[in-house]
């Protein structure tokens, strides 16, 4: 049956789920009937269109190797028509959901601060809620009924992605995330295609990253009629197509909350709220100086997100100083030991040397791992940080060579009291590295394309997206020290009991 459906399997218990993905492109391959169907020279068309896919995956039990698989295809004559009925099957899966509601315990002096902040008074809610909670225990309960608040509304999230890749299976690994994921019933998928030529026109395909920024603007255009928030999800060469485009979609996005109030004191920024990236804010809903109006119709880029990102580490340094006064927040996975991009930056260095641009490597982004940061530098100045420009962060270990051993008493206390504290976030607290280098399980020899696959990688997608909450506070990361690098609770496969 074509919708979005659950299903299990009599006698093995084997789960599956059908989810509707919707698609936008101008490639002139992967036509209808044939979303599988790459051409080996990458080329683009005149014109958008639009389909919408029923796609079923595995995710318990017996995984079927044919699955995920797009069962059901429908194409449709418009956006319009494309976002309406996406948006009726997601509402129809959000009416079933159940409701919840975040609440976090702060100090009463954050607490205090937060409800008297000018920035946020007019944006905040005050309800009384019976809570039963068991002697001893830290959980509660709450009846539906004594909520007040509306579900949350729908939420587009876009993703591009990465060469050598058709329709059929970006909706593929779309749909398997969300299901692997458990992600939010309230976020709506859309995937935006390119030509990605095949495996030897890895340049060609790079070459025609341009002459899709219209399209891309086009599209985003349509979807912020229908959508106030949007996430964007690139992976691998996805992440340079979307720098590539930027100066012909960032007009698209709202300025984000961060930079709208950069420069000021927010209370916002020692309290609890930080562990939610927040949303949109207007005139309408608040006092700050400089907030969008109500009419303003263009998306709220919550999230940007950046799988294996298959983009030079100069132009990240480049561009997202100016990306972050419209994204909330950043997030990359990264991979030191990515098999794919290390032979991305050969051949790139090689491409160099043959034409004229110098035979020194080319360090990828996705293969870093730092710590990268924003300071703010006021009046809405901002600079882009790394452990490589900063001697501001270190990374703390109680064998560190740096310390003297003649270190006076008062000065071995600092360092004590240093090395017991909890881990800090630099700058803003608007990035977030993860380092995914020592995850093992359903993981590929190149390292490069797993993470609809490995659980918690896709899980912690699924948090970011569909729950908001930022790297500090999910339950399966751990921070590196003082600084914004993360890497998973996941113990290398090579331990056996």
């Amino acid at each position: 049956p074509a919708g979005n459906w659950y299903s299990r399997e009599y006698g093995t218990g084997a789960q599956f789920l059908q989810c509707a993905v919707g698609y936008a492109t101008s490639r002139a391959d992967c036509q209808e009937g044939q979303l599988d169907k790459t051409a080996f020279w990458p080329r683009k068309d005149s014109a958008l269109r639009f389909g919408l896919g029923h796609v079923e995956a595995s995710f318990a039990g017996g995984f079927f190797p044919f699955l995920p698989s797009v069962e059901y295809h429908e194409s449709q004559s418009s956006a319009e028509e494309l976002i309406e009925k996406l948006k009726e099957s997601y509402a129809k899966r959000q009416a079933n959901a159940d409701p919840q509601i975040h609440l976090e315990v702060i100090p009463d002096a954050a607490f205090n601060a937060q409800k008297s902040a000018c920035a946020i008074e007019s944006e905040l809610k005050y309800a009384e809620i019976p809570c039963q909670l068991m002697e001893g225990e830290c959980y509660g309960y709450t009846p539906a009924s004594a909520l007040s608040i509306n579900n949350a509304s729908l939420e587009a999230m876009v993703f591009i992605h990465g060469f050598n890749c058709d329709i059929a299976t970006a909706l593929g690994r779309v749909a398997q995330t969300f299901s692997l994921g458990n992600m939010a019933s309230n976020i709506v998928p859309f995937v935006f295609s390119y030509a990605g030529g095949a495996e030897l026109s890895y340049f060609q395909a790079r070459e025609g990253f341009k002459d899709y920024g219209d399209d891309l603007a086009s599209f985003l255009t349509s979807l912020s009629k229908h959508f106030r928030e949007v996430h964007i999800l690139t992976h691998s060469c996805g992440a340079e197509f979307f720098f590539t485009n930027w100066h012909a979609i960032s007009r698209c996005f709202l300025p984000s909350r961060a930079a709208i109030i950069s420069g000021r004191q927010s209370s916002l920024d020692n309290s609890g709220a930080r562990r939610w990236i927040l949303k949109a804010t207007t005139t309408a809903t608040t006092n700050i100086e400089g907030a969008p109006s109500q009419d303003d119709k263009r998306l709220h880029l919550a999230t940007l997100t950046m799988l294996n990102p298959d983009v030079l580490q100069t132009t990240v340094e480049e561009l997202l100083p100016e990306m972050m006064n419209c994204a909330e927040h950043f997030t990359a996975y990264n991979d030191s030991g990515d098999g794919a991009l290390f032979w991305s930056g050969v051949v790139r260095r090689l491409a160099g040397g043959l034409t004229g641009g110098g035979w020194q490597e080319r360090n990828l982004f996705g293969k870093t791992v730092q710590s990268m940061w924003f300071e703010n530098l006021g009046q809405g100045g901002r600079q882009l940080c790394n452990t490589s420009n900063s001697n501001r962060l270190t990374r703390r270990h109680t064998l560190d060579s740096r310390v003297s051993s003649k270190a006076n008493l008062a000065g071995g206390n600092l360092r004590m009291r240093s090395l017991l504290s909890k881990p800090q976030i630099p700058g803003d607290g608007r990035v977030d590295i993860i380092d995914c280098s020592n995850i093992d399980q359903n993981v590929h020899a190149l390292r490069h394309n797993y993470f609809m696959l490995n659980t918690q990688m896709v899980e912690d997608v699924c948090e970011l997206v569909g729950q908001r909450q930022k790297a500090q506070y999910r339950s399966r990361l751990c921070q590196h020290g003082d600084g914004n690098v993360f890497s998973f609770l996941s113990p290398p496969s090579f331990l056996k009991t």
